[in-house]
């Protein structure tokens, strides 16, 4: 037990939820006549095109009734369209989403101070038959007369107010977008027979229609001589998806846009996407091995408690000096039966920093073993024989449904298998999937993951996603490399920055429920770069290969940062050069990880390694070092509290909780301020920094200065509860630097057909005490943007002052904790746990910590109906 060990507060009074305020306004609906005279046209080639399939299917499948996807674009957004579209009889909801960004015309705009911009829209997407689409055509005629809608219906009035645009789901939509081109144009030159690829589908929530959709679209890509190998759905998450095999011959027709149109299988209206396959993947360079030097000689007790964090990545070294004793490996697939020891790479370097952290200089292992689920296999692309395997996950497998199963075989177990790892509350995701940059819609994994959060009580601590491009500096080395370290590191910042749109998260890292972890620039290697290399920023600023938010719904991604190792950068060799490339050898700088040494039974190897990779399992390392400190709080007064939430939440708002912007905040908001940007400059500096790079000694334990204190609960839609933090009474009065952090974790349950995805929103009101928070008061924000916070699964907020303050004792802070509903009905009462620290300046000399602890134990012993003495 700490020193100092964090508090537990009393449970919360009861209270009302928080109102909230409006959104902001969307551009004005037009009239019937504008409307027609728009969509007239588009409606009537739509009926005509119905007929025409109708006529078709009557001389080629009779009985079958013709359907399509119809696309509803609208300027600005209506609420709760599903439910009005599901009184359509033979009309299926099947999916909306946001699109921002909108160019302003002559009908849709939004005008500000004068000028007209960029406006936000919604995309609404159907299954219609016949029947419905003449239906959907009485009521555009309805609306057109001006008559009043039956009950029920009348958001489709305010949707055809704001139609833009409606259009059938096309062979570009499913073919575009998707990388699955660009994949299959790089597979041409080296595949000679079949190419993979998923196919996915519209999920439909029938089980027949699913199954007459599979039928349909199998019977397709037999007719062209492919394959299906594997079909999965998740009904939780609206997925349905196949992966197949197609002969070159039709992949040469689909990537030439004159003859794709003739493939029946891109036609088939069942099919939503086609997508690259396998592309989830992981390398680790083996440029620079050195022997393993920095642990104990002897090997340390095996621990003996159950894992509490989990690794799905590639198969590790189980023999290796830095992991004996200390996995717990399930392979259940048997992929290690072909996984040589030599190409157990990506597995082995993950597992080891949890473990130990980076072995420049190991500290503590984690005091349990590291439950281990390979989920990828060495893949040699033809033609590389010389180069070591990428790891990814196999093309015959769909990630969705390897994930989902090796998840529910840790909490349900699977046949005869007992649930492997019920105790695990962390998983970690150091993989992402290259082709699937976030567009603004959630892919199927970030879902799967968010689902499986809420289900299973659990959280997914998931990489960024790296960017290895060059650095454009728009400017020649000529001007640029005479330049001061400093300066030279603020032109990368700055080209980093602007870079945004080609260094977007890599799925899964928009989920909503998991925690996102970016890399810093920094790492335990003292030794000097290579002459030719720049060292492109300050230590424990964000690392130049990091993938840059916001993610859905404008939430705040990447969540956190830890450190990931140095990433250099090559001077350019021309004068006229504007680029710096990152180094195509992989010496140091750079984290120290195990890996397969280079000959033959070698367990003793090391290389350098960096990314978010390293960061996401340092952060998982972090949980695993932290699930003690619960349990030993368990035991404490008040500790029955803890027990009220999961593990996974406490863990969550912990680690999100010694999450600070620092020294790189402060840089960034003098680098990148300028007079027109002042009230948007934290949202633009919040996606390369999160919510900031986390001290874990921070959360740790407490100080005489700094006091960190738990709550938690459990709260219906409509529901409130309020928290008291005392205040130490010999603290009023007295100047000086002090800290107000208040951190609030929940997992959501989801709502597959409403873009708002989340249907839980949890949020804390602006803390009220005598150290009053805002402008020109005791406390002002700082850190991430105040709007972006409530956006996502954790609000984390800072507040900083020097002003003096008076107040008495018995004196708190109240902080105000509330739940709505937010995508349609919430039916489920959501956990959420609560931290909270406040922190003084050594120089003010008051012990904090004890005041807080005497006034919070006072209160939970008369709550428990004790002695206060």
């Amino acid at each position: 037990m700490a020193e100092r060990p964090l508090l537990i507060l009393p449970e919360p009074a009861t209270a009302a939820r928080a109102k909230k305020g409006g959104g902001g306004g969307g551009p004005a609906p037009l009239g019937q006549a504008r409307q027609k005279q728009r969509l007239g046209p588009r409606l009537d080639e739509l009926e005509a095109a119905f007929e025409a399939k109708r006529l078709t299917m009557q001389t080629t499948a009779a009985g079958l009734v013709p359907e399509d996807v119809l696309v509803l674009e609208t300027a600005g957004t209506v609420d709760d369209f599903f439910k009005a579209a599901a009184k359509i009889e033979g009309l299926e909801f099947l999916a909306e989403y946001d699109e921002d960004d909108i160019p302003p015309d002559d009908d849709f705009f939004v005008e500000k101070k004068g000028a007209r911009e960029e406006y936000r829209g919604r995309v609404y997407l159907m299954f219609a038959n016949q029947q419905a689409f003449r239906q959907l055509l009485k009521l555009w005629n309805t609306w057109q007369r001006g008559e009043d809608f039956q009950r029920g219906l009348t958001k489709w009035r305010d949707v055809f107010a704001l139609l833009r645009d409606i259009r059938p789901w096309s062979v570009r939509d499913r073919l575009e977008e998707t990388g699955v081109l660009e994949d299959w144009r790089d597979r041409l030159t080296w595949e000679r027979q079949n190419v993979p690829c998923e196919i996915e589908l519209w999920f439909r929530a029938d089980e027949q229609h699913r199954a007459a959709a599979s039928v349909a679209v199998r019977s397709r890509v037999q007719e062209l001589g492919g394959e299906v190998v594997s079909e999965a759905t998740v009904p939780e998450i609206h997925y349905h998806a196949l992966a197949v095999r197609l002969p070159v011959t039709a992949v040469q027709d689909l990537l030439d846009e004159d003859r794709r149109g003739a493939v029946a299988l891109v036609q088939a209206e069942q099919i939503q996407f086609f997508r690259a396959s396998g592309q989830m993947a992981g390398r680790i360079a083996v440029d620079q091995v050195s022997p393993l030097s920095n642990l104990p000689n002897e090997p340390l007790p095996a621990p003996e408690t159950p894992p509490v964090v989990a690794l799905l990545d590639g198969l590790p070294l189980q023999s290796h000096r830095a992991l004996t004793g200390r996995l717990t490996v399930d392979d259940p697939d048997d992929f290690g039966a072909d996984y040589e020891a030599r190409f157990r790479l990506h597995g082995t370097a993950m597992a080891s920093l949890i473990i130990w952290g980076d072995l420049h200089s190991p500290g503590e292992p984690i005091p349990q073993p590291l439950y281990v689920r390979p989920i990828m296999q060495p893949f040699t692309q033809p033609g590389w024989d010389d180069l070591p395997p990428d790891e990814r996950v196999s093309e015959g497998l769909l990630i969705v449904d390897l994930i989902h199963r090796a998840v529910r075989r840790m909490f349900e177990g699977e046949g005869n298998t007992p649930a492997t790892a019920p105790n695990v509350s962390v998983i970690n995701l150091s993989i992402g999937i290259a082709d699937r940059p976030f567009d603004g819609t959630m892919s199927p994994l970030a879902r799967l993951l968010d689902w499986l959060s809420w289900k299973y009580d659990v959280l997914f601590l998931v990489s960024a996603g790296n960017h290895g491009r060059a650095v454009n500096l728009e400017r020649p080395w000529s001007e640029v490399g005479t330049s001061s370290p400093e300066e030279l590191r603020q032109h990368v910042a700055k080209a980093i920055a602007a870079d945004a749109r080609h260094r977007r998260l890599l799925s899964p890292a928009e989920g909503m429920n998991v925690l996102t972890v970016g890399a810093t620039h920094e790492d335990g290697d003292t030794a000097a770069l290579r002459p030719n290399w720049i060292d492109p920023a300050d230590p424990g600023f964000p690392s130049p290969v990091n993938a840059q938010g916001q993610g859905y719904k404008r939430s705040v991604k990447p969540d956190v940062l830890a450190p990931g190792g140095r990433a250099a950068l090559v001077k350019p060799v021309l004068d006229a050069d504007t680029e710096l490339a990152m180094p195509r050898v992989a010496y140091g700088p750079g984290q120290l990880v195990a890996t397969p040494g280079p000959t033959a039974g070698d367990v003793s190897a090391t290389v350098p390694n960096r990314g978010t990779s390293n960061a996401t399992a340092l952060m998982s390392r972090a949980a695993a070092l932290l699930a003690p400190v619960l349990a030993e709080l368990r035991e404490t007064e008040g500790g029955e509290a803890l027990d009220q939430v999961a593990e996974a939440l406490w863990l969550k708002a912990l680690l999100v909780h010694g999450a600070r912007w620092g020294a790189a905040g402060d840089a960034y908001q003098a680098l990148f301020k300028t007079p027109d940007n002042g009230n948007k400059l934290a949202e633009y500096l919040t996606r390369l920094l999160g919510f900031g790079r986390v001290d874990l000694d921070a959360v740790r334990e407490c100080t005489e200065t700094r006091v960190t204190a738990l709550a938690g609960g459990t709260l219906a839609a409509e529901a409130g509860a309020e928290h008291r933090f005392p205040l130490p009474p010999s603290l009023s009065g007295k100047r000086g630097w002090r800290r107000l952090v208040v951190t609030l974790a929940w997992m959501t349950p989801v709502h597959p057909l409403n873009h708002r995805w989340r249907r839980a929103h949890v949020w804390f009101s602006s803390p009220k005490s005598k150290l009053s928070v805002g402008s020109n008061k005791h406390l002002e924000r700082r850190g991430a943007d105040w709007q972006a916070v409530q956006r996502g699964t954790v609000q984390h907020e800072v507040f900083e002052g020097e002003k003096a303050a008076a107040f008495v004792d018995g004196d708190e802070v109240v902080i105000h904790v509330s739940c709505r509903e937010d995508a349609a009905v919430l039916a489920d009462a959501v956990p959420y746990a609560l931290a909270v620290t406040l922190e003084v300046d050594h120089a003010i000399g008051v012990d904090i910590y004890t005041e807080v602890r005497e006034r919070v134990q006072t209160k939970l012993r008369v709550a428990a109906g004790g002695s206060t003495t």
